[in-house]
This record gives C-alpha cells, sequence and structure tokens, in this order.
C-alpha cells in the first residue's frame, strides 16, 4: 500500500504521449456503508496498481444523488491502495464558490491533484428547494488560481445535432480551455463521425489540448436506458438499440459482442490522434483487462484508421444489410467534405442553418440600449440614477422598495430572480436564471435536440447563440468570464450596479 506522495501517472502519460486508460467508479449513495462500499473497488485498485496499461481512476461526484459518499475520501483510499492520483470529478451541483473551494484545497491537502470539473446532472430525487450549479467554467478558473501545477481536465458534449446546441459545446469547451484546462474528456457516444469532427475542429481553430474520449461498454440494459434518454447527452438510436438486441438474441453473443465494440471504438479513437479513454460501465478490473487485451489484438489487426473503420462498418450491419444510424437523418455535422485545413477557422464557425427571430433580435436592441443609457459607465442615465440609488438604498425601506421595484419590472420581462449581480450585458440580455441551473457561461450536456434537460422549455443558451450570431459576437461565448453570483442573491442588483459591489466579466486570455 502506498502511503504518498503518489505517482502522478495521468500527467506522465499527456507529458509523454503515452495512451491514457483511466477506469470510472461512480460512488454509492451513503445509506450504503463506507466501508462496503470501497471493498470491491479498493479489490480492483490493488490491481491497477500493478498494471502499466491502467493510469488511474476516474471517480464521479454526486451522480447518483448529492448525498454519495464523499470523491475526495474515496479518491484518497484509491491513492492509497493503488499508488496513482486519480482524476477527482467535481460536480457544481448543489455548491456554492465557497464549498467548491474547501473541497479542492482538502482534495489538494491529501496530495489529490487531478481534476475533471462538471456542472452536474439533474438532481435525483429533486430536493424541495431552488437548486444551485457552480459552472465548471468558473470552477475550472478557481481550481487554477489554487493550485497552478494542477492537471485539470473539462468536457465537451460531442453528440448534439442542431446548430445552436452543437456550437454552444464548442464555444464553451474553448472558453474551458481559457479558463485553465489542460486536457478535454468527451462525453460518451456512438456515433466515430463526431469523434472525428472534434478532432478536425481542435484543428481547424489551430488549438493543441490533448482529447479523451469517454467510452461506454454498451450492455443490452444500459442501450435501452440509453434509448430511453435517461443519462443526459448521450444517444442511443432506435437503429443501435435494435442492433444491441438482435447481439443479446444469440446465445453468448451479446456480451463479447459488446466487449468487441469498446476495444474496436477504442483503438479506432486512438488512431484519430485522442489522448486516451476513460473507460466506464465496465463492472472489474477482469472485465477492463479483458477489454485492454482485445484492444491490443485488434490494433495489431487495424493499425490504420481505414482499416479499422471497415471492421466498425461491418459490426454496426443490420441482418437486412442497411447500415444503422447513429444520430438523426438531417444532424449537422460541421465538417460533411472531410477534413478542414489546419488553423482554417480563425473565428468561431457559422454554420448558417439558424437565424434570430425578429422579436429575439428586437429584445436584445432595446435592453442593449437602455443599458448604454442608463448604466454604462459615463452615461447620462447613470450620473442621474447612481446618486439617487445609492441615496435611496441606505435605509432599510428604501433598500426593500428598490428589489421590489426590481423584481416588478425584471421577473415579467426577463424571468429574473433577483440574483443582485445582473449579468445580462454579458448574456446577449438572455438571464441566466432562466435556465435550471443557473448556468451563465454556456451550457450543461444535457440538451437533447435543443431541449433543455429538465424537458420543460428549450436550452436558455440557444436564445444567446442566436442572438450572439446575428450580432457579431460569437466570440463572446468562448471569451467572456462571467463571474458567479456569491452573496447578493434577495438584493437589488441595479443598487448593487451603482454602488460598484458586483464583479465584472473579465476576456479570457488566448490559449494554443
Amino acid at each position: 500500500m502506498a502511503a504518498g506522495p503518489y505517482r502522478n501517472a495521468i500527467r506522465e502519460a499527456l507529458e509523454t504521449g503515452d495512451f491514457l486508460v483511466t477506469l470510472e467508479y461512480t460512488p454509492e449513495v451513503s445509506t450504503v456503508a463506507f466501508e462496503e462500499a470501497m471493498r470491491r473497488i479498493e479489490r480492483d485498485a490493488i490491481r491497477v496498481a500493478g498494471d502499466p496499461r491502467v493510469q488511474g481512476f476516474n471517480i464521479c461526484d454526486r451522480v447518483r444523488s448529492a448525498d454519495c459518499h464523499d470523491a475526495v475520501e474515496i479518491g484518497r483510499r484509491l491513492a492509497d491502495m493503488s499508488g496513482k492520483v486519480p482524476l477527482l470529478h467535481l460536480a457544481g451541483k448543489d455548491r456554492t464558490e465557497p464549498e467548491m473551494e474547501a473541497v479542492v484545497r482538502r482534495a489538494l491537502g491529501y496530495g489529490l491533484e487531478n481534476f475533471l470539473f462538471v456542472s452536474g446532472d439533474k438532481l435525483v430525487p429533486d430536493l424541495p428547494r431552488p437548486v444551485r450549479y457552480y459552472d465548471s467554467v468558473n470552477a475550472i478558473r478557481l481550481a487554477r488560481a489554487l493550485a497552478p501545477g494542477a492537471v485539470i481536465a473539462a468536457t465537451v458534449s460531442l453528440f448534439k445535432y442542431r446548430e445552436e446546441e452543437l456550437l454552444s459545446q464548442y464555444l464553451k469547451m474553448v472558453k474551458k480551455i481559457r479558463a485553465g484546462t489542460d486536457y478535454i474528456i468527451s462525453n460518451s457516444g456512438w456515433d466515430m463521425a463526431k469523434f472525428q469532427e472534434l478532432v478536425w475542429y481542435r484543428e481547424a481553430r489551430g488549438l493543441r489540448f490533448p482529447l479523451v474520449a469517454n467510452l461506454f461498454l454498451l450492455t443490452r440494459g444500459l442501450a435501452r436506458k440509453l434509448n430511453r434518454k435517461h443519462l443526459p447527452g448521450i444517444r442511443v438510436t432506435d437503429d443501435l438499440l435494435q442492433k444491441v438486441e438482435e447481439e443479446y438474441a444469440e446465445p453468448d453473443s451479446g456480451k463479447k459482442l459488446s466487449r468487441y465494440r469498446l476495444a474496436l471504438q477504442m483503438v479506432g479513437i486512438k488512431h484519430m490522434g485522442y489522448a486516451g479513454v476513460h473507460l466506464s460501465g465496465v463492472n472489474t478490473y477482469e472485465d477492463h483487462s479483458a477489454v485492454l487485451d482485445l484492444a491490443a489484438e485488434i490494433e495489431g489487426k487495424f493499425p490504420r484508421l481505414d482499416a479499422l473503420s471497415g471492421a466498425w462498418r461491418e459490426l454496426h450491419t443490420r441482418r437486412d444489410g442497411r447500415t444503422i444510424s447513429f444520430g438523426p437523418a438531417d444532424g449537422l455535422y460541421l465538417f460533411p467534405r472531410g477534413a478542414p485545413a489546419p488553423k482554417s477557422l480563425t473565428r468561431p464557425p457559422d454554420p448558417g442553418r439558424v437565424r434570430a427571430s425578429a422579436a429575439e433580435l428586437r429584445t436584445y436592441r432595446c435592453l442593449d440600449a437602455l443599458d448604454r443609457a442608463l448604466f454604462r459607465p459615463g452615461s447620462l442615465g447613470a450620473s442621474v440614477l447612481g446618486p439617487l440609488m445609492r441615496a435611496v438604498d441606505r435605509s432599510p425601506v428604501g433598500r426593500r422598495a428598490l428589489l421590489a421595484l426590481e423584481r416588478g419590472v425584471m421577473k415579467p420581462l426577463l424571468g429574473c430572480q433577483t440574483c443582485g449581480f445582473c449579468r445580462l450585458p454579458y448574456t446577449l440580455f438572455v438571464c441566466p436564471e432562466t435556465c435550471p441551473k443557473g448556468l451563465a457561461n454556456g451550457p450543461c450536456a444535457g440538451t437533447d435536440d435543443n431541449l433543455c434537460e429538465f424537458k420543460d422549455r428549450e436550452c436558455t443558451h440557444n436564445r444567446a447563440y442566436r442572438i450572439a450570431k446575428a450580432t457579431g459576437r460569437l466570440a463572446d461565448l468562448e471569451e467572456l468570464m462571467i463571474p458567479a453570483v456569491t452573496a447578493t442573491r434577495g438584493t437589488c442588483s441595479w443598487a448593487n450596479h451603482y454602488r460598484g459591489t458586483v464583479p465584472t466579466a473579465a476576456r479570457l486570455p488566448k490559449r494554443d
């Protein structure tokens, strides 16, 4: 058993170019005793310690519930057992900025310096109160300031087929890189053209960060679950489900073909230029080892991507001879004619499929004009309203009156939740509080065909994308770092603005 300091094999692989393999572990809910929950994974950790093919574990956070066993404590235990620093997934779900800072500091105190920041999926079960999400972009910036030498990962959700949600994912990905991310992990899927698209996008933008793919072992049970869209951002089409059902209809073939699919995909990802894989849905180390052995065999048989692509097509051909589809027939792919020239995209791409509505543009222009006239420093309105509101805000009665006035005007107009820090000028005058997670720096991974993960509205960030595209502000969606709301909720943002007590957005520096 290692006593620390631990070997950071993840960092080593990223620096040397060795293919990175990490194994995912999802903590149990706290109703399961901690020692019982750790028993099986610790057995696997001992095996990982002696396996040079595996650089460590990915430890999820708040997946089954907000009341799961602590990812940091599990990470410390697995680092002791394996001698390798794990990758801690830290979710912003139901966390404030001070809480996230405390978690990061505690991990660093244990010598755990690898972080993957995610906003987090919808709480299950829902809590009987509003739940705030600390945006992953803010968390990345925070962690980079706390630990300049840490290894920081972020995610991108590839399997989007509508312009707004696809481009918003890529724009936020670049923002995460600018905020301090070292490498990007894609979400899971089986559309290999989308995995290739991400590589081509990186090259067309002239970016140089490593890419890692999250790959799932697609069993029949998981295929059925994902086909019903139980995991946000991961798509299993009816076609793919029916193919998996065919495979499991044959005795002993289902599990074998599931492993073969995962190993084949793993080698294909490597041929595309990915730096590694993050393996999910594989229950034991023995299963992981079998997949890695099979991948080595496949790589020897298919040393190039073109040869392997034929095997992938063959595996996904139905009995009637039809190749299955992994996305919608009218789905958007950024590079339908093949690989773009390196550094050919000097700015965010504009596929040209969608436009902002007249109503969206009218609202934006009216609010932008009001902001310039009343709130911008040096404006006539600010010179008059500033002293007036500061005077009214000095008394409790005045503060309550200003808050009631703001709520009465802004809630019916824009869905204002009186957060006390109005970010509208930075978010194209689309209120981020109308996102159920309150995300201001871009969307989460949970959209499906432009629909919010909560299934009750269009994704808020779709409107921001359309307006940014129409007004020439797409670059803002990957450059502007919008601070989180901290201690201002329930106060008047107008008064806070004129008193100068709210932060401002910063333009993030460019990184290769």
